[in-house]
């Protein structure tokens, strides 16, 4: 067989495990829910009329769009002055810049929302620190409301929009602002009429990363939020659990999910698939960004200051958990009166915390095998095959990372109900690597585009068999690739609440189950105990990744 078919068929074959995966436990389980929506015995646009003409249901529509959008802005707006900061230090304070952005971005966001609402109760740090210096006289409903959830989400959600306008300021050509300097731009005009416009990209895109997850958010407001910030995915997963009207709840995923793919749709055609995962641009590695050869200004100064609080915000939930963790009293108190291991013991030695977080690993072991697997075959795969069909595939294969989750959550209870997978670890594994094998099969996409092709057909070309080249050569070549695909697969499959509230009981939980089930009534110290070991896991994977990245670089 000529070498150019049997290439082509084995990027075919490369594709086929995971497209098998995608259509049994992504696509049948979506469509046969959204199937539900337009009724049982025939074609029917009842439970789409009820939404348009019950003032509730487009109250709650207006309230996920209102909280998405309000959200969206606040993330653009507190990126600008960090992306700032990072791009104008010096080598070392940039790193610690990096790690503060990226180590929120990787902390699991239930962890963040339990910080949070530690950190903003009646009797949280905020208040006690407001009321010590006289700010006000009583607390403030800092939780529980709007404040809270926007507080919440755009903590989760911000750094979508810090990493491309930081690789957008460090790739800006320095030539351009000591034009506009040389023309008589002051600072405020070359960021107004230079910089704003070249990174407007960057932003966007981010901006739109941004709402595309937050209209589909489930846990945040679930946990932050009251009756008055009830979003699409509440309702969706309280039609399910509670009225058991499938039907209603499947036309609500379909008015979500078409929103979602409109919008990622309109991504797609104004930036490419590219911009969803590589940032805005390729960042410069010489010398810092400067809007101004004299040195910062009045407002450059000040624009360095708001970024440091901005950078506060996103690490402060993280310095809070993990002391209070510490603490040996039954009542969290930052900082803690005294220091013990009291209430990581107990997780230890109580059975429920302790086996949650042995499922929760056997579980993140599964998703990461299949992971990286399917994920790496398929990005292999892809690159043999006729480029005419490489965008759909790509296309189809990332639909996981924006289909909001819960949408995916009901679908599969739906079809795994009947099967006898509901409770059992398998069936959490299945849907957490559906989730998580699109990230692999990007980052090994990545690191594919550093491959020089003509390496493996020299080697084939010697007599080598197509495995000894991949062992030898292929292999090692994207090896970063796949171990940071794996990292994030283990994250996503260990941090999912959504799946896990769908698919195990009460025998099945997993350990973000069982903490969001505490959350939820009482806060119980044991709960921060697990959120330190969450943050420790954390911080040990993302050094992980930091090492491999460098040695890709």
């Amino acid at each position: 067989m000529p070498v150019r078919p049997a290439r082509r068929l084995g990027g075919w074959l490369g594709l086929l495990p995971m497209a098998v995966l995608l259509t049994a436990a992504f696509a049948v389980p979506v469509v046969s829910l959204l199937r539900l929506g337009f009724g049982d015995g025939g074609l029917s646009f009842e439970h789409f009329r009820r939404i348009a003409e019950v003032p509730l249901y487009r109250s709650i529509l207006a309230t996920t769009l209102t909280i998405s959008a309000l959200t969206t802005l606040l993330c653009v707006v507190l990126s600008y002055p960090v992306a700032y900061l990072m791009a104008t230090v010096g080598p070392r304070l940039r790193a610690v810049l990096v790690v503060v952005v990226l180590l929120p971005f990787w902390t699991s966001s239930l962890v963040r929302t339990t910080a949070w609402i530690v950190i903003l109760q009646g009797n949280g740090i905020l208040n006690k620190l407001l009321m010590g210096v006289g700010l006000t006289s009583e607390p403030v409903a800092f939780v529980y409301n709007l404040s809270g959830v926007l507080i919440g989400m755009t903590h989760v959600l911000m750094p979508f929009v810090v990493l491309p306008l930081y690789a957008a300021l460090r790739a800006l050509d320095l030539s351009t602002v000591q034009a506009a300097e040389g023309l008589g731009a002051g600072p405020a005009t070359v960021f107004v009429r230079v910089v704003l416009p070249l990174t407007a990209p960057g932003a966007v895109a981010g901006a739109t990363i941004v709402f595309m997850n937050a209209i589909g958010f489930y846990i945040t407001p679930a946990l932050m939020g009251g009756p008055a910030q009830t979003m699409i995915s509440q309702v969706i997963a309280d039609n399910v659990n509670r009225e058991l009207n499938w039907g209603f709840a499947a036309a609500l995923s379909t008015m979500l999910l078409g929103a979602t793919l409109v919008i990622f749709m309109l991504f797609q055609r104004a930036f490419g698939l590219e911009r969803l995962f590589s940032g805005a641009g390729t960042a410069r590695s010489g010398e810092p960004f400067r809007l101004t050869s004299r040195g910062r200004s009045a407002g450059g100064v000040l624009t360095v200051v708001f970024g440091l609080l901005v950078a506060v915000f996103l690490i402060a939930p993280i310095l809070v958990v993990f002391p209070m963790s510490l603490g040996s009293s039954p009542f969290l108190s930052f900082p803690p009166y005294d220091y013990s291991l009291r209430w990581y013991v107990n997780f230890f030695e109580t059975s429920k915390w302790f086996n949650a977080l042995i499922r929760s690993l056997q579980v993140a072991g599964l998703t990461v095998a299949g992971a990286v697997v399917l994920g790496t075959a398929a990005a292999i795969g892809l690159g043999r095959i006729p480029a005419r069909w490489r965008t759909a595939i790509e296309t189809l294969f990332v639909l996981p990372m924006i289909v909001p989750v819960i949408i995916l959550a009901v679908g599969l209870y739906y079809l795994f109900a009947p099967t006898g997978l509901v409770g059992t670890i398998w069936g959490l594994a299945i849907g957490h690597t559906v989730l998580a094998a699109p990230y692999v099969f990007v980052t090994v996409r990545a690191s594919l585009k550093s491959f020089d092709p003509s390496l493996e057909l020299a080697a084939l070309g010697l007599g080598a068999s197509w495995a000894t080249m991949a062992r030898r050569i292929l292999v090692p070549t994207i090896l970063p690739g796949i171990l940071a695909g794996a990292v994030f697969a283990f994250i996503t499959s260990f941090d999912d609440v959504v799946l896990a509230l769908f698919l195990t009981n009460i025998r099945t939980r997993t350990l973000p189950k069982l903490m969001y089930e505490g959350v939820a009534h009482e806060i119980d110290p044991t709960i921060i105990a697990a959120a330190g070991l969450i943050i420790l896991v954390t911080i040990l994977l993302m050094l992980v990744n930091l090492l491999v990245t460098r040695r890709r670089a």
